[in-house]
């Protein structure tokens, strides 16, 4: 069983037109690459529905896909063409087009209040998601006081919460707010809130993750964006899971079983396919063998999907 647990699908209409402008401006001068050009590959993103989605899953092989939801309209981006609602609402039909394949997270900015906990409801009790994506670069530090009723709501409905851990990939936005360090406090404050690091705390903050999920038994994450982690780092990212695959190694808690497989589908596919990707992950024994570390498979198979499934009751 192979589960994704961080991909996106995407429609036009979830993004102010400023802010596609200025994001594909900043990757242009960034990258240095023509706006024409960027503009090809970018059509991926914006006509990524479940349809094309679940076709590149059957050619990664990977069986079942958790799909994250935005909401990008308090920050710098400014609302989109659909409010949040319909945005998650369309991306509820999408998944239940593919019931056995498909399930969503629900795309909040807490900010917004009752308005979020009234989605956050309706999202759960009537579209079946499976609990919230937060993006805190859009501005917000996740443990303010004033998302204490949705954090308690979220309890209630026994959801997760999952949350963006990695210095930013959207150039206009700000990435001190996505230090995991926030979400420890809101840990700490309700314990029985699972919550899950996006990206594992990219590579700038990985070990910082690593501590507060080992002292932490609420806290998980995903790998999606570590795909650099082939291209360099490829001992010390197996060096750190030989480690965290061994029985308390950094703290109270094992971690091993809150590991979860992510490719952040299709922000990879230009430079790393999430076929190669699997790949990658499925032989990690092999390649540890060559630096001399020993990895189970049996944990690799966990990563790859079991985890995912019992956090989320599957």
């Amino acid at each position: 069983m192979i589960f994704n647990a961080h991909s996106h699908l995407m429609h036009k209409d979830m993004i102010s037109e400023f802010y596609a402008d200025a994001q594909l401006s900043e990757f242009s001068k960034g990258m240095n690459i023509p706006k024409e050009i960027l503009l090809q590959n970018l059509n991926l993103l914006v006509m990524a529905n479940a349809e094309i989605y679940v076709k590149a899953m059957d050619d990664a092989d990977i069986d079942k896909g958790l799909v994250v939801g935005i909401d990008f309209g308090l920050s710098v981006a400014g609302e989109a063409k659909w409010s949040v609602e319909e945005m998650n609402q369309w991306v509820a039909n999408q998944v239940a087009e593919y019931p056995d394949k498909l399930y969503a997270l629900c795309g909040i900015d807490p900010r917004r209040g009752d308005r979020a906990i009234k989605l956050l409801e309706k999202a759960v009790e009537e579209w079946g998601m499976k609990g919230v994506k937060f993006y805190p670069v859009c501005g917000f530090y996740p443990d303010d006081p004033k998302f204490d009723p949705f954090y308690k709501r979220c309890v209630e409905l026994e959801v997760p919460i999952f949350s963006h851990t990695a210095i930013i990939t959207t150039p206009l936005m700000e990435s001190k707010y996505a230090d995991p360090i926030y979400l420890d406090s809101v840990a700490a404050k309700f314990p029985d809130l699972k919550i899950v690091l996006i990206h594992f705390g990219s590579s700038y903050w990985t070990l910082k993750c690593v501590e507060i999920m080992s002292q932490r038994p609420n806290v998980y994450a995903d790998i999606s964006g570590h795909q650099n982690k082939t291209f360099y780092g490829t001992e010390q990212f197996l060096r750190l899971l030989e480690n965290l695959f061994g029985q308390n190694s950094f703290g109270f808690f094992p971690i091993k079983h809150k590991l979860m497989f992510g490719t952040d589908w299709p922000l990879f596919e230009t430079v790393f396919k999430d076929k190669d990707w699997v790949e990658w992950v499925k032989n990690i024994p092999e390649k540890a063998k060559e630096y001399d570390l020993k990895i189970k498979r049996s944990d690799i198979r966990n990563l790859l999907g079991n985890n995912a499934m019992k956090l989320l009751k599957l």
